[in-house]
């Protein structure tokens, strides 16, 4: 269910109707804010809107790093999964055979 929640951006404040916990919202509120602070900075001069363009650039950038990095996760996943499935396979191949010991 939609709901308002209001949040403060820079010193404006927003409502936001959002299916999300409130919390939550006020989280990403939160995190958008300090990354726009961290902007105006590292340059007191800078307009809003540039200042809102570079940090949605430097969220943007985070956010394909961390994608970048769960692709990568996956794939190292997939193959040791690969390697133990063969491993696997092969355990169980040897036992259907018996033992393999020497009498």
């Amino acid at each position: 269910m939609e709901q308002l929640v209001s949040v403060v951006i820079r010193g404006e404040q927003y409502t936001i109707r959002a299916a999300e916990d409130p919390s939550y919202i006020r989280q990403v509120a939160a995190y958008v804010d300090a990354k726009l602070d961290g902007v105006v900075k590292g340059s007191q001069a800078l307009p809003p809107t540039k200042a809102i363009v570079l940090a949605s650039l430097n969220i943007a950038d985070e956010l394909f790093k961390a994608e970048a990095e769960r692709e990568r996760s996956e794939r190292l996943i997939a193959v040791k999964l690969g390697t133990l499935s063969e491993l696997l396979s092969t355990a169980l191949g040897e036992g259907a055979n018996g033992p393999q010991g020497v009498d």
